[in-house]
């Protein structure tokens, strides 16, 4: 069975490249970003994994939030966001898997206010993906 972890960390590899941390003055993180970050970073988080030994593919869904800083209270950094999400989409869309079979479907983008931290807003980018339950 392919777990979340496996799933993460092959985004990773995909998400964490020149393309894309050019736009970033943080990092690429898997499940938590520091809460008291005012970079701007990117964090990959995955829903549940179907799971099950009789199944050749595994479905699911992931997060890739790209974090900013407003400019000012209630002014988006947009021009930041904007530049963040282009390069993620652009990887994720670009994607060929090489090594096992790994579908990416882009099913949603929303800019999102952070409640974790006064000041900072989020592009959240949903994608669906299908993986090979095991190596061919």
């Amino acid at each position: 069975m392919k777990t979340t972890y496996d799933v993460m960390n092959h985004i990773y590899k995909i998400i964490n490249v020149a393309a894309v941390t050019a736009t970033l003055t943080g990092k690429v993180y898997r499940n938590n970003r520091p809460l008291d970050s005012l970079l701007r970073d990117i964090n990959i988080t995955s829903l549940p994994i179907e799971g099950g030994t009789d199944k050749d593919l595994q479905e699911g869904t992931f997060h890739v939030n790209c974090f900013a800083q407003d400019l000012t209270p209630g002014r988006l950094d947009d021009a930041n966001l904007d530049a963040m999400t282009t390069a993620v989409v652009t990887v994720l869309e670009s994607y060929k898997s090489t090594d096992e079979y790994l579908h990416l479907e882009i099913n949603s983008q929303a800019t999102i206010p952070d409640i974790h931290q006064a000041g900072t807003t989020y592009s959240s980018i949903r994608v669906d993906y299908t993986i090979q339950f095991k190596a061919a």
